[in-house]
């Protein structure tokens, strides 16, 4: 039994047999692939027409030489594609898996060329941007409409995870812009500061260390001795989330580590173990605006400096950004005056983030 496969060598697509060896052939961009499928036209425009003389018309070619050609062929494959019977051509089996191909080839071939023609004459882009999850759902609805309309032909790519995938994903050309809320700047980006968030405590609103909270002033929230809660169950985010890294550097700060953790992956969830008494935790001050348990909360600034984390917009540092990442930069600044949440606060001016 003889079996096919298609192999490309230089862009020509080859049928050889599997329990033959050949030199793997070398690996092809698909622009090299693409620019070289006179064969593959010339083979489905023969099948298609069954006769040379209408082929060789069609592809502006004499008949002698489009004989000549796909004789050539066949003697490199070592196999017929076309039966000959009088002036007809008819495929072959192996023909028929050819054509099956080649077809697919031609059509991506259409695809390739027209988007690549799209983008060479500035009318089609594609933007990869990447968000918290968390973020997603009160951002996405202002900004993606807005977006589209601003910009003709513009593929999106909106992809939403947590803050080291987003990292991750940057750094692997995956993305070209996300939004995230930050600790620390990285020299390998470049970012673009839109607010300030508080990193807070929450517990439930009964909760009976609350007697202890005291106002201060130049404090957003009513101030807390984090000491008095070493015996509670601290409800945690997973080591790679951004929250954790802030919970972190507060237990940190405090000097102590909590007996007692659970892990939990969403903040709302969090939210809404606490305030039915099963647990403490952590959170961005902006993000309360997503807790739907927040009247059965309390909330709390602690340390005696307030911790913050910046969300910006993010991009790997000597890239260009595509007009269509500057609007999305425009839009969001929007977004933040419109929607400005009474727990977001001004980047000052001396921020690592500026």
């Amino acid at each position: 039994m003889k079996i096919f496969c298609f192999s490309y060598d230089y862009g020509m697509m080859y049928l050889y047999r599997k329990t033959s060896v050949f030199p793997v052939p070398p690996l092809l961009s698909m622009k090299e692939i693409f620019m070289n499928l006179k064969e593959q036209l010339y083979v489905c425009t023969l099948a298609q027409t069954g006769s040379l003389s209408k082929a060789a018309q069609l592809l502006f070619i004499s008949q002698p030489a489009l004989s000549l050609y796909i004789s050539n062929l066949e003697k490199q494959l070592g196999i017929q594609l076309f039966d000959r019977i009088g002036k007809q051509f008819t495929l072959t089996y192996a023909g028929e898996l050819y054509v099956e191909q080649a077809k697919k080839m031609l059509a991506m071939k259409e695809t390739f060329d027209s988007e690549i023609s799209e983008l060479i004459n500035g009318r089609s882009e594609r933007l990869q941007v990447g968000i918290q999850s968390i973020r997603s759902a009160s951002m996405a609805p202002y900004l993606l409409p807005r977006l589209e309309n601003s910009c003709e032909r513009l593929k999106i790519i909106w992809k939403e995870d947590f803050y080291q995938n987003l990292e991750k994903m940057l750094l692997e050309d995956q993305l070209d812009i996300f939004l995230c809320s930050c600790s620390t700047p990285k020299k390998e980006f470049v970012y673009y500061p839109f607010f300030q968030d508080e990193v807070v405590f929450f517990t439930g609103a009964n909760h009976p260390m609350g007697k202890y909270a005291q106002k201060r002033p130049g404090f957003n929230f009513p101030w807390i001795d984090l000491s008095l809660f070493k015996e509670d169950r601290f409800l945690m985010a997973h080591e790679w989330q951004s929250i954790y890294k802030n919970s972190k550097q507060v237990l940190d700060t405090v000097g102590f580590w909590p007996c007692n953790i659970f892990t939990v992956q969403r903040l709302n969830t969090m939210a809404g173990l606490a305030a039915n008494g099963f647990g403490v935790g952590f959170t961005q001050s902006t993000y309360l605006a997503e807790f739907p348990h927040l009247p059965e909360l309390n909330i709390y600034s602690i340390l005696e400096k307030p911790l913050y984390t910046t969300f910006c917009a993010v991009y790997k540092k000597g890239k260009t950004l595509p007009l269509s990442a500057e609007i999305l930069i425009h839009l969001m600044e929007q977004y933040v005056q419109q929607n400005l949440c009474p727990w977001s606060y001004p980047v000052p001016k001396d921020s690592p983030f500026r």
